[in-house]
């Protein structure tokens, strides 16, 4: 993990990653998996340039990130030209398979969105319609906790139905 293009990759579309969020406090999103986590990037094959970054951590910030069950997804981010490829999935099979080499007990896997009431997201509904799955909405965030089994269910299910197992 090439730690360096991962940072300049995020803070390169830092204004494009949703977050309503000042700059520091998206450095620190950015960051923590570094530290606390783990973190990857997705590569175009042919130019080998970075088109998306995703950064996690075990356990949450509010309990010292002692609650290593669950799985708090920080940043993922696909540039906007490659989001209609087969990307998405290939990029959720290896962070599924990162979380799991990383740390087996994970149960629950959660993460926050901007929320916006007038342009309902199809992916993250799929993600919040997986049995055992939340969504909530606080101020302008919408928080997600999906289970870690059902949703590696889910993307070994749209795998086989892509061709992509």
């Amino acid at each position: 993990m090439n730690f360096k293009s991962y940072i300049e990759f995020l803070l390169q579309h830092h204004a494009e990653l949703n977050l309503p969020y000042s700059f520091a406090m998206k450095l620190s999103f950015v960051g923590s998996p570094l530290i606390f986590g783990k973190a990857m990037l997705a590569y175009e094959e042919e130019s080998y340039d970075t088109v998306g970054a995703a950064g996690f951590v075990y356990g949450t910030g509010a309990n010292g990130y002692e609650d290593r069950h669950i799985c708090q997804v920080e940043v993922a981010f696909i540039l906007a030209e490659y989001r209609r490829t087969s990307l998405f999935v290939q990029g959720l099979r290896a962070l599924i398979d990162l979380i799991r080499e990383g740390n087996p007990e994970v149960e629950q896997v959660q993460f926050w969105t901007a929320a916006d009431p007038t342009d309902p997201d199809k992916l993250f509904a799929k993600f919040s319609a997986l049995p055992g799955s939340t969504r909530s909405v606080v101020n302008e965030l919408a928080f997600y906790t999906v289970s870690f089994r059902e949703l590696e269910a889910y993307c070994r299910r749209f795998e086989r139905r892509t061709g992509l197992a």
